[in-house]
């Protein structure tokens, strides 16, 4: 093993310059100034450390420099709590050891050279009078993994951005800017009962149409002075005496780019927009120039103000748009999936009203609940279905058969809205999923009591359930028996904290990212190999502790109360949560609309610090896994 000082006062020299330069592309210095990097590099020595060679270990004593390596890689290994050994692997611009320079203490790990490495060894003694200093380089090192969480979502909303200037909006199709009713009245209207309605409406337009709504002509207040004022029509015309009948039209799959080129070639100010042969809506030039800016009054409005199916498939578009409109503002994580989840109530809510008046169903015969990730509030940009029906006990057979049509109806036409049919048939229109609430009561309880493989899986599904539409109470009793037979069953605990131990966390045996390999691309699956067993793991402590919330971050929160863990913890498991669900959303913002798994992760279009922070993040999830084991896995 060898050493070697690097040069004093030679900050003009290329060794120096390279170093800097290698510096600022990492945290924490490349949020540093110049002059506390180049200081850092001037109190450094650099030391070379050969193949699997020891570099430090707790027999080394106090530890008296902080690590940085420069080239090359490093591989650590310790014993956690449960006995487990645990590995993890640090690449080139990382530093170690933090924690043991900041508590005065040796380190916990033994760290060994992956292949020929070489580190800086910036000495401790020297390290809070450089924080002083520069406040990032100290800031780092006493919350590393939050400070590194920060700079990902600052990275990823630069992405986000990025990705947002290079699309092309004049591509979108003009269905996603419908967002009301066209006013439309039939041809023998009476030309001053139209022009009442054009100014009750506050439109610039009014479409007539046939008994079919099939289209037959435009008045517009441009139309007014040429058509009416001037030649001094008579107002009780019939609307179709004066209307336009030359008619430009385009369809709900045609692009703002093609309505705008339409617009200027034949001067006008108005196109309907027809789906099927029939009138869907009208888009105005101040509609399609200010390119209908999406926010949640305007989608909630259109929401309850519609009133046919077809254009709640077009308010649940815009809550797409509007959802990667949030991630390019830089939006992540909680704040975003609960946002898509208010906005996917208030849809589904309204789908519910709509198909519940078509079979002539009073709501407060039902109770429709929400399953899985939008029973936990916790819907991204690609979900699927997961539903239920609680029915009275009353219910006879045949109300039972007419509420599975019911059922069936509700979720063929959200699977239009773009919520896909569940692959798992987990779905109200699916019998063992459409109850009387006695039958519920049983069916819960047995899941708890019997604690089979398929009983494990059906209440990870359900007991995350969530009253959408209809009667409330049905499902309180529901709740109540849940909460408290879970908690009095530490079996039916354990047996879910063992099938927690089948997620696999992808890390090598030295700690670094078990990528697979997918059409030439190292691939991880963020929601199998990630965000479910954090999900798990706040499920499994909830019902034990007879917590109520749903969510998994409100879970992780109340969870971490417990005199058992504490804050620090719990602070570490929720930036872990919201980091995967990040990177989650990103991959589904990238995926094509063909792909099979839209949580799929290319690794390798990772930042570098991404990276660091996916391993960070992975190597919670094991010490989740490892609390699970120690304390329900005997």
């Amino acid at each position: 093993m060898s050493q070697k000082n690097q040069p004093k006062n030679n900050n003009g020299g290329g060794l120096v310059n390279g170093l800097i330069d290698q510096l600022f592309t990492v945290l924490p210095f490349s949020e540093m100034s110049r002059e506390y990097v180049e200081s850092f590099i001037e109190n450094c020595q650099e030391q070379y450390f050969e193949s699997e060679e020891v570099i430090i270990d707790p027999s080394s004593g106090t530890l008296k420099y902080l690590y940085f390596i420069r080239q090359g890689g490093v591989s650590g290994q310790r014993e956690a709590e449960s006995g487990q050994r645990v590995c993890f692997e640090l690449d080139a611009g990382e530093m170690f050891s933090i924690g043991a320079a900041l508590t005065n203490r040796p380190v916990a790990s033994v760290y060994r050279a992956l292949g020929d490495t070489f580190c800086l060894l910036f000495p401790v003694a020297k390290m809070h009078e450089l924080g002083v200093n520069s406040p990032p380089f100290i800031e780092f090192l006493k919350d590393r993994f939050r400070y590194t969480l920060q700079k990902s979502q600052r990275d990823l909303q630069q992405h986000f951005a990025a990705r947002a200037a290079e699309a092309q909006i004049h591509q979108r199709r003009l269905g996603s800017l419908i967002t009301r009713e066209p006013v439309t009245v039939l041809p023998d209207t009476p030309l001053r009962q139209a022009l009442i309605i054009m100014d009750e409406q506050r439109t610039g337009s009014i479409l007539i149409a046939d008994q079919k709504n099939k289209l037959l002509g435009i008045l517009t207040r441009h139309d007014l002075l040429k058509r009416v004022v001037l030649p001094q029509i008579d107002l009780a015309v019939e609307i179709a005496t004066v209307m336009s009948t030359d008619i430009k039209t385009l369809t709900v799959d045609d692009t703002i780019e093609m309505a705008g080129y339409l617009m200027m070639q034949a001067s006008i100010r108005h196109i309907p927009i027809i789906e099927d042969q029939a009138i869907v809506g009208l888009v105005s030039e101040r509609d399609l120039f200010s390119l209908q800016r999406f926010s949640v009054g305007t989608i909630r409005a259109a929401i309850l103000g519609a009133t046919r199916i077809d254009r709640l498939v077009h308010a649940a578009e815009n809550i797409r748009q509007y959802s990667k409109n949030l991630l390019c503002q830089g939006v992540t994580g909680h704040r975003l999936t609960n946002l898509v989840s208010h906005l996917n109530d208030l849809l589904t809510r309204q789908l519910i009203t709509l198909t519940a008046r078509d079979f002539d169903i009073d709501s407060s015969q039902f109770c429709w609940l929400a399953l899985g990730s939008e029973g936990r509030e916790e819907q991204t940009i690609a979900t699927d279905q997961d539903n239920a029906l609680v029915l009275a006990d009353e219910a006879t057979d045949a109300a039972m058969q007419h509420f599975l049509d019911f059922a069936r109806q509700v979720n063929e036409r959200l699977d239009k809205c773009g919520f896909p049919l569940c692959k798992g048939n987990v779905m109200a229109s699916n019998p063992a999923y459409c109850r009387r609430q006695a039958d519920w009561l049983a069916r819960s309880l047995g899941w708890i009591q019997a604690g089979s493989p398929q009983d494990l899986l059906d209440a990870s599904i359900f007991f995350d359930f969530r009253v959408v539409a209809g009667n409330q109470a049905l499902a309180r009793p529901l709740i109540e028996q849940v909460s408290q037979a879970a908690a009095d069953t530490p079996r039916f605990e354990a047996l879910l904290a063992t099938n927690a131990m089948n997620w696999k966390i992808p890390l090598t045996l030295f700690g670094g990212l078990d990528t697979t390999d997918k059409q030439g691309l190292q691939t991880l699956d963020l929601k199998l190999n990630g965000t479910a067993l954090v999900v798990d793991f706040a499920r499994i402590y909830a019902l034990a502790s007879n917590i109520t919330v749903r969510n998994t971050r409100e879970r992780l929160e109340a969870i971490a109360q417990l005199p058992r863990f504490g804050r620090a913890r719990g602070q570490d498991w929720v930036a872990t949560f919201e980091f995967l669900q990040t990177l989650r959303l990103k991959a589904q913002l990238e995926s094509g609309q063909g792909d099979d798994n839209p949580n799929l992760l290319d690794v390798g279009q990772l930042s570098k610090v991404d990276k660091i922070m996916l391993k960070a993040a992975y190597n919670v999830c094991q010490n989740m896994q490892q609390r699970l084991k120690l304390d329900y896995v005997r």
